[in-house]
């Protein structure tokens, strides 16, 4: 019996080529795999490992998967002929190796480091293989091609991290798993379910459930049920239960009327995002000519029969929906689908997602395709449907050929972090309608340039991005290159400063508003609030020039009490966060007086019995009140105490004492953050007060500390115009 097949090697290595990984499958377990030559993903693995340029072909023997071990203990090992629950796996190099390099480097260990890096950089990825003599295809994960961005084309995969043990030899791969469905403890969406966890990075690949376990926990059943398999498929509802289980938030959406560039706007947020989509629809195949049919079999495992084979007159006799014979494909409704959607690609040309789907592949091309050209017979899809997704196989040559199935979408649905509450459509509309209003603000001035980026992102990296942003000081956007000024530059620090000592939720939801791929403004919405909540929490301007100019163009032309409250976008609450950004009055104090500063040290006069020590002269002036200076401090008039001490407060506030007993700007702050401060000193001859910033505890680190002191002597004077005051300037301090 294969379950006591015992091979006489660990491992054994060959060239690879289709005829040596189907004969190595074999040698597996002794007995003969079926429908290896006949199955879709062994012909698109192996194209897929061409294209990479595979050369050499690794047979583990042995091996135990914790996904089947899980699968097998839940359900094959109560069949009485059971196959055991060991599995092999097959390793994939892009360079010659032999059982003479596995060999040496196992017996030299860390001296053979060399030799391992080498391994390491060709290696491909594994496919391990289940002792289940027709859907033997188990985790698979093969290095994912690489990405593209320019100005014509953006191509994303999402991918992680792998660690592979080879008899001890540590490899990396970057990837996302694949599996076949078994049909038995998995159906189509359940191993859509366990791709899409595979693909989100706040889960680790140890904590992710088996095929099996999700399959239990969609169905509900009891613990230790059998009753749950096999399985044939899964419901919509079903897959929530499941995702519910795992402890995930879900963005789900029917797509009855889907719209094409919402859902392909989506599709890229998402996984720009680092998010899977998992997507149901129907699958339409092809009705086939006779003479073709063999050349295309293909079997759809979550319906309940394949493709059907016509002959040439009766599919060209298929009449179209009003009666009359068409010319175009046919393809006839074949069952419910569900896949994995794990990358884009978007050019001038065509729009394309990557799927995982267990039927055909890992990182399998599915191409939006307007449905005119093709006629689609029976199914339950709504007749009004545009657009439909078409699978195409891949050839050796790396091309693609025309799509062999469409898939309907009926329903998406993104797994995410639990804070991520608001979905993706507020913050498309949102961008939406900001594009819109611009474009409707500007005139006569044209802003078709004007794109935009969403995507989900932790305020940490966020941050990260803006501290490590210097935004260009020339301006390129008109005929004359010009040179941003000191304010500017100063402006636009300010608001960097203030952008990242605010606090904000974890999970943001960003928008980049563009000019083709350069930022201009960003826009982040609070991806914990609620639809009716007030969630965009912060604007920031990444171009000096467009950025600015754009955002304040919305200023002066938009007024948020007029538009329309409505809880399918946010554009009121940009509205005033952008008004509140320009005129708060913490903005205003800023800018006036200078950000806050808490004080450096307390003296031991100023602290006593564990409390702080005010001074006793301290006056807080929130509005000019007619008296004199020199009366309110009589000892400084009388030359009794040679100065005195002043401070701006964090709400604005005047604070002016006498400095005695060795008292200074923490006795009249109460040790509290403050603005600007300085002290009063009478002068050696004339009667004009000098007023300076010499507080070396609040004022020592203030880039502008000459233009602040500036407006606070503009204060004094406001505040006692009976008295004249010259600035002060002390070198060397």
């Amino acid at each position: 019996m294969a379950a006591f097949f015992m091979p006489m090697t660990p491992y054994l290595v060959s060239e690879f080529a289709k005829p040596t990984i189907t004969n190595l499958v074999r040698e597996c377990f002794g007995y003969d795999f079926p429908d290896i030559f006949s199955k879709d993903q062994v012909d698109y693995l192996f194209t897929y490992l061409t294209c990479l340029e595979a050369k050499t072909v690794l047979l583990e023997f042995n091996y135990v998967d914790k996904d089947y071990l899980e699968d097998f203990s839940r359900y094959y090992v109560k069949r009485f002929g059971n196959d055991g629950h060991k599995c092999a796996r097959l390793h994939f190099f892009s360079s010659s190796v032999d059982h003479r390099t596995i060999t040496s480097i196992l017996k030299r260990g860390e001296a053979a480091q060399a030799e391992i890096d080498d391994l390491n950089s060709d290696y491909l990825g594994f496919m391990v293989i289940k002792p289940l003599p027709r859907t033997f295809i188990g985790k698979t994960c093969l290095k994912v091609m690489p990405d593209e961005r320019s100005e014509s084309k953006r191509k994303r995969r999402l991918a992680r991290e792998y660690s592979v043990d080879l008899f001890g030899i540590s490899l990396k791969v970057e990837s996302i798993a694949f599996q076949e469905q078994d049909k038995v403890v998995a159906a189509c969406a359940t191993t859509a379910i366990w791709a899409s966890l595979h693909a989100l990075k706040l889960r680790s690949t140890r904590s992710i459930h088996s095929c099996s376990e999700i399959t239990i926990n969609a169905i509900n059943h009891v613990e230790d049920s059998s009753n749950s398999f096999p399985n044939q498929q899964l419901s919509n509802k079903q897959i929530l239960r499941s995702l519910d289980v795992e402890g995930l938030r879900y963005h789900a959406k029917s797509m009855e009327a889907p719209d094409k560039p919402y859902f392909l706007q989506s599709v890229i947020a998402h996984i720009n995002s680092s998010l899977p989509m998992i997507l149901t629809g129907e699958v339409f195949s092809q009705v086939l000519t006779a003479p073709n049919a063999a050349a295309n079999d293909a079997s759809l495992d979550c319906a309940s029969t394949g493709p059907e084979t016509a002959s040439e007159s009766q599919a060209q006799d298929v009449t179209d929906s009003h009666g009359g014979q068409t010319a175009k494909p046919v393809f006839k409704a074949r069952g419910g689908h569900a896949i994995c959607v794990v990358g884009y690609k978007v050019d001038q040309d065509e729009q394309v997602l990557y799927v995982h789907d267990d039927r055909l592949g890992p990182y399998a091309r599915a191409k939006l395709i307007g449905i005119d050209g093709y006629n689609l017979i029976e199914g339950s899809a709504p007749r009004d449907i545009k657009w439909a997704l078409g699978l195409q196989r891949m050839n050796e040559a790396g091309g693609w050929g025309e799509p062999h199935e469409l898939i309907t979408p009926d329903f998406s649905v993104v797994p995410c972090d639990r804070k991520a509450r608001l979905p993706f459509i507020y913050v498309y509309e949102t961008s939406n309608l900001i594009v819109k209003e611009l474009k409707n603000m500007a005139g006569g001035e044209p802003l078709d340039f004007l794109s935009y980026e969403i995507e989900l992102r932790e305020i940490s990296d966020i941050r990260s991005e803006v501290l490590a942003h210097i935004p260009d000081t020339k301006n390129h956007h008109s005929d004359e290159v010009l040179d941003a000024s000191p304010e500017q530059v100063e402006a636009w620090q300010a608001k960097k400063v203030e952008f990242l000592t605010t606090s904000y939720a974890r999970l943001q939801w960003v928008v980049s508003f563009n000019n083709e791929d350069i930022p201009l403004f960003k826009v982040l919405i609070d991806a914990s609030e609620i639809p009716q909540g007030n969630a965009v929490s912060a604007i920031l301007a990444y171009d000096i020039f467009m950025g600015e100019a754009l955002l304040d163009l919305i200023r002066q032309s938009a007024d948020p009490d007029v538009v329309e409250v409505n809880s399918g976008h946010f554009y009121q609450s940009f509205l005033r966060r952008l008004k509140a950004d320009e005129s708060s009055r913490t903005t205003y104090l800023d800018k006036t007086y200078g950000s806050p500063r808490a004080p450096k040290n307390l003296r031991a006069s100023e602290f006593e019995g564990g409390n702080i020590v005010l001074n006793s002269t301290l006056e807080t002036l929130y509005e000019p009140n007619g008296i004199k200076l020199l009366d309110m401090f009589p000892t400084f008039a009388s030359g009794e105490v040679g100065n005195l001490i002043w401070a701006v407060s964090l709400d604005g506030d005047l604070l002016i004492a006498a400095e005695h007993d060795g008292r200074g700007h923490p006795s009249i702050t109460g040790f509290k953050p403050a603005r600007i401060a300085g002290e009063i000193r009478r002068p050696t001859e004339g009667e004009s007060l000098l007023i300076n910033v010499e507080s070396g505890r609040y004022s020592r680190d203030y880039v502008n500390r000459i233009e602040l002191l500036e407006n606070a002597k503009k204060r004094f004077e406001r505040y006692f115009p009976e008295q004249t005051f010259e600035i002060q300037i002390i070198e060397g301090r």
